[in-house]
């Protein structure tokens, strides 16, 4: 599970938002957003975050911590993304993912700032 969890990040900080999407979450995967259900299924998911992915034109994603604990994996990262328009949006969010058979079967985002 550990390579997985490496290949996450990196492809987040790469920005590969919809690439890790299609490749880690579960067909079925349950996505919260501040205690919000997000998604239900992974092409849930994937349609909602296309249309935020193809407005941002610079990623800056780092990671600022990881604990993995079973089958449990939590991730905080900061993020600084461009816009087309120039604009910048920075944040920083703890993912909660929960494992199973290489895939994220839930995922809880908190943001912290």
């Amino acid at each position: 599970m550990q390579h997985e969890i490496d290949d996450f990040v990196a492809m987040n900080t790469r920005g590969l938002v919809l690439e890790l999407c299609e490749k880690y979450y579960d067909t079925h995967v349950v996505m919260l957003n501040n205690g919000a259900v997000f998604a239900e299924s992974m092409k849930e998911s994937y349609d909602k975050q296309k249309g935020f992915v193809s407005s941002v034109k610079e990623f800056d994603v780092k990671l600022l911590s990881s604990v993995i604990t079973d089958n449990i994996v939590e991730l905080i990262f900061h993020y600084k993304m461009m816009a087309a328009d120039s604009s910048i949006n920075e944040f920083t969010g703890k993912h909660i993912q929960t494992w199973k058979n290489g895939k994220i079967v839930r995922e809880e985002y908190i943001s912290i700032d």
